[in-house]
Order: C-alpha cells, then sequence, then structure tokens
C-alpha cells in the first residue's frame, strides 16, 4: 500500500483557475480577492471580523499585540500538546506564560485548575483547541468573565469544532486560525486570519498587520483610497504610524485559491468527522460528532516503538506536537511559573502520537489503519 500521509491538500482546476485570473488583476497584493475572503470567512464563522494574515503564527503574534499588555502580564496557558507558536509571542513580547496541565479527556487545558493559578498579573487565557478537540468552553468562559481576564483561542486544528451550537473561535474575544496545507483548508501554502467580534481588537490588527499604519481604508477600493489623506499635515494618512508594525499580508493569488477552498471546506470536515468515526468505532472509542478533528490521538507504552511500526506499515505519524513544551530547550529557561504538577503534559511527550483522519484517506484505508493500531496491544487510543 502507499503511503498514507497523516494529511495532504486537496485542491483542482477551480483553486488553478483563480490564481490564474489574479495575473489579469490590477493588485497582486490587497486586492478584491482579499476583501472577498476576508467577507466569506467572518460570514461562515459567524463573527464580525476575519483578517487576512500570512501565517497562523502571525495571527497569534499579532492578536496578542493587540491587547497591549504590559511588561510582565501574566498569561495562563496548557504545557502540554502546546505549539511553539502559540507561546513564543509571549516570549517576544516580554509576557510570563504561566503554564498549567491539559486535561487527557480533550488535549487541551485542564480548565479545573485555572483558577488556581490566576494572580492580580493574570490578564489572559491563550490556548489552543488540540487536534479540534474543546475544552469545557461554558466554564472557561464564565471564569474568564469573573475574573475580568481576555480570552483567545487558537483554532489551527479546530476549523468548525461546535460545542453546544456554537463554534470554536466565537467564544473569546479574539481567535486565530492557520490555513497551512495539513489543516482543515489552505491558501496555497501558507496563511492564516484573526477572528474577533470586537470593533477595536479588529482595528489593532489591521494596523499591526498593515506595517502599523494608522489608515485602516479597505482592500479594493479605489484610488485615492483614503478620504483623509492631508488632514495632519505633514503627515499623509496613509503613511502614517501610531503603533509598531509588520508587514504579514496575504497576496491576491493566496485568497483566490482561499476563497475556492472555503466553498470546499464543509464537504472536507464531513470526510474529516466520517474517518475520525470510523477509527473511534473500530478502537471502541468514544466518537464526539461535534468536533471536526485535526488527526487522531494515540498513546502508547513505547511511543517510539508504535511509531516506527505504524510507519512501516504505510500509516505516516506525528508526534502530539511538542509533548510538554517546556522540555524543550528553546522554552526551558524562559520568564514563566507552573502552577500544579505536569502530570499529563509530560504523559503527552512521552506516549502521544496521532495518525491522520484527513479528507485525502478513503474508508478502506481508514479501515487498514484501524486494523494496525489493533494490532498493537500497548496503544491505548
Amino acid at each position: 500500500m502507499h503511503k498514507l500521509l497523516f494529511n495532504k491538500a486537496i485542491y483542482g482546476e477551480p483553486e488553478k483557475q483563480a490564481v490564474l485570473k489574479v495575473f489579469d488583476s490590477e493588485l497582486l497584493s490587497g486586492g478584491e480577492q482579499s476583501s472577498m475572503l476576508e467577507k466569506e470567512l467572518a460570514e461562515w464563522w459567524g463573527v464580525k471580523y476575519a483578517i487576512l494574515v500570512n501565517s497562523g503564527s502571525s495571527a497569534n503574534f499579532i492578536a496578542l499585540q493587540s491587547l497591549d499588555l504590559k511588561e510582565g502580564t501574566e498569561i495562563i496557558t496548557p504545557a502540554g500538546g502546546a505549539f511553539p507558536t502559540t507561546i513564543s509571542p509571549m516570549v517576544y513580547f516580554r509576557l510570563k506564560p504561566v503554564f498549567i496541565d491539559s486535561d487527557l479527556r480533550t488535549l487541551c487545558l485542564d480548565v479545573n485548575r485555572i483558577e488556581e493559578a490566576i494572580i492580580p498579573k493574570t490578564k489572559v487565557i491563550m490556548f489552543a483547541h488540540t487536534l479540534g478537540f474543546m475544552p469545557d468552553m461554558e466554564k472557561l468562559v464564565n471564569i474568564a468573565t469573573n475574573y475580568k481576564l481576555r480570552l483567545i483561542e487558537d483554532c489551527c486544528d479546530a476549523m468548525g469544532s461546535v460545542q453546544k451550537g456554537q463554534k470554536a473561535g466565537t467564544f473569546g474575544d479574539i481567535a486565530t486560525v492557520s490555513f497551512y496545507p495539513a489543516h482543515h483548508m489552505t491558501t496555497g501554502g501558507e496563511g492564516g486570519a484573526i477572528l474577533t467580534n470586537d470593533d477595536r481588537l479588529a482595528w489593532k490588527c489591521r494596523g499591526i498587520r498593515d506595517w502599523g499604519r494608522d489608515c485602516r481604508c479597505q482592500y479594493g477600493r479605489p484610488q485615492p483610497a483614503c478620504k483623509n489623506r492631508w488632514s495632519n499635515p505633514p503627515f499623509d494618512h496613509r503613511y502614517y504610524y501610531t503603533q509598531i508594525g509588520l508587514n504579514l499580508k496575504l497576496t491576491e493569488f493566496q485568497a483566490a485559491f482561499g476563497r475556492q477552498q472555503l466553498k470546499r471546506v464543509d464537504g472536507f470536515i464531513d470526510l474529516r468527522r466520517r474517518n475520525y468515526r470510523i477509527l473511534a468505532d473500530e478502537l471502541g472509542m468514544d466518537c464526539n460528532p461535534d468536533i471536526s478533528p485535526f488527526a487522531y490521538p494515540v498513546f502508547a507504552n513505547h511511543k517510539s516503538e508504535a511509531m516506527s511500526k505504524l510507519e512501516e506499515s504505510g500509516i505516516q505519524t506525528r508526534t502530539l506536537f511538542s509533548g510538554n513544551i517546556l522540555a524543550h530547550p528553546a522554552y526551558k529557561n524562559i520568564p514563566h511559573r507552573v502552577v500544579g504538577d505536569l502530570e499529563n503534559s509530560n504523559k503527552m511527550l512521552n506516549e502521544a502520537f496521532f495518525v491522520g483522519i484527513g479528507p485525502h484517506l478513503t474508508i478502506k484505508e481508514m479501515y487498514y489503519i484501524a486494523e494496525k493500531l489493533k494490532g498493537y496491544e500497548e496503544i491505548i487510543c
């Protein structure tokens, strides 16, 4: 059997033709395709604003900067299963991550450990919906509200996950998403977005993404786009900078590609759920029908041996991201606090990995993966 990749982008003529049409347009960046994709993403998610950026990592960076946090402000986040670029913006902005353990049932932060980590310097909870799973969001939002904490949801794995009828990415103040090829849809290789209903945060995020300029004129408007360019001489408002920013925009080619992918994404999510359900049923595990899964998690007492055997059977595997982020050299000595033990995070480091359930995998291939997983007695899913 050919190699069963854990994930693979699916695209075809609609995406190719959409990209080719961009060559005939006036703008290759900051044009109509970007404007339309932002509008369509916001509608799909049910939020007021979607702001396109060049990666999910950039989305996290901008989202955190937009909160204007003082140096040393504490942010509660899980150590287990953390992806580096959820944590690295905290380090860049000289904020202090406060690590708590993860819940093995959800692979996300353990909501029951949040309150013991809160001190006066705590201002934010930032976490990822790991592999598409979601913690108890009602309880999490109540904690954030009661303690007046900002909530950032990293939804890079969770486009389409739902809890009690509400989509991941719509519970907090701001959310981020990635369009890397392995994720639920792609904008042609790289890309991401910031989601929010907050007018001011949207305004700030757009400015940070666009070099830090004050002008927020929308994509696709005829030149001169800014009606108040000379209201504050000697400055031209289109080149008037009120924030520290970077150029983190998406190209028109990527936006055109992404618009076609967005038309397919509900179908991709259905296939992911089907494939996840096959593994869960075959392995005798519960299957949450509301998550939009990124992959299927596996725990094995001898992880490296189990992964090697599966790879030899043609099944691609990946570790559960960082496992415990604090075990890695880059993060061992960063300013941080740890509250409680990290027993589950260490278990994720030592035992957890995942196999694919992407829409490129057929029913027959999913049963093959299930058969191979059942063949190893030490594997516990």
